[in-house]
């Protein structure tokens, strides 16, 4: 018998605390498993009770294809997503792709470029050649048969068009869900949780860029750069353990990036 459908709830595979908190937030109920996703053995008994429970659940192979880099190469490969095959040189554009499934439908939410100082969202692309990245990644994501959730694609830009070098079920890594919210306040956390409860979500064009870069610890700022100077948005507490990072604003890529040099300079202990 299902549970009580005035109650959100969603399934959780393994799960991302981030999601954990914002289901946590908007009062969303949460059943959650933790499997070796590999496995799709392991995975079908508690996907079935998940969805006899009325829960949206992706099939244990698409789970168990996204959980697989080699396998993910091979669809690609075999399908001839990626022109040329899979080779890409150093000085191509590499860039991560955010999207959002609900019901097979895939939707691409934020594309984001890898440059020498960091990260910077949106990637400074064509028009054409964003649609041409958007176009490979949901293929990928149909042939994997992938239905609900967020993924994270890395795509690099080559003179024979996108390449696809990976792509995982889940948020993307931080800083990419701050940059998307900076860039044009679309919470990827939030609209994650709406599509895993099977509910569409209407994607925000960004605005303004966002650019982050990475700060190594035990680091400081001489200063309180939140506040004090307005262009950043974000900094991650120098206390923590791991590499943390700084989010800024601009109007452009160039002002981007000379934001993020200044903000840097005012970092102690940083590596820089």
């Amino acid at each position: 018998m299902k549970e009580d459908n005035d109650v959100r709830r969603i399934f959780l595979l393994n799960p991302d605390q981030r999601l954990l908190r914002e289901a946590e937030f908007a009062g969303v109920q949460v059943r959650s498993i933790r499997v070796d996703a590999t496995d799709e053995a392991a995975l079908r008994a508690p996907l079935a009770e998940a969805a006899e429970a009325g829960l949206c659940v992706n099939s244990a192979r698409a789970l168990r294809m996204l959980s697989d880099p080699a396998a993910v190469q091979r669809l690609v490969r075999d399908n001839r997503l990626s022109p040329g095959g899979t080779k890409v040189a150093p000085g191509d554009l590499r860039l991560t792709v955010e999207t959002l499934s609900v019901h097979g439908m895939h939707q691409a939410v934020g594309i984001t470029a890898r440059t020498p100082y960091g990260l910077l969202h949106p990637a400074p692309v064509t028009d054409d050649t964003a649609a041409e990245v958007r176009a490979v990644v949901t293929a990928l994501l149909d042939l994997t048969g992938y239905q609900y959730g967020p993924a994270h694609s890395s795509v690099t830009l080559t003179p024979r068009g996108p390449v696809i070098t990976g792509c995982r079920a889940g948020l993307g890594d931080d800083p990419v869900p701050e940059l998307v919210k900076v860039a044009g306040g679309f919470d990827l956390a939030a609209a994650a949780i709406e599509v895993l409860a099977g509910r569409l979500v209407d994607a925000v064009r960004p605005n303004r860029f966002a650019a982050a870069a990475l700060l190594s610890p035990p680091w400081r700022l001489e200063t309180t750069a939140v506040g004090i100077l307005p262009h950043v948005r974000y900094v991650s507490p120098p206390q923590a353990l791991r590499p943390g990072h700084l989010v800024v604003h601009a109007d452009s890529p160039e002002v981007a990036a000379r934001r993020v040099a200044s903000v840097k300079a005012l970092v102690i202990g940083d590596d820089r």
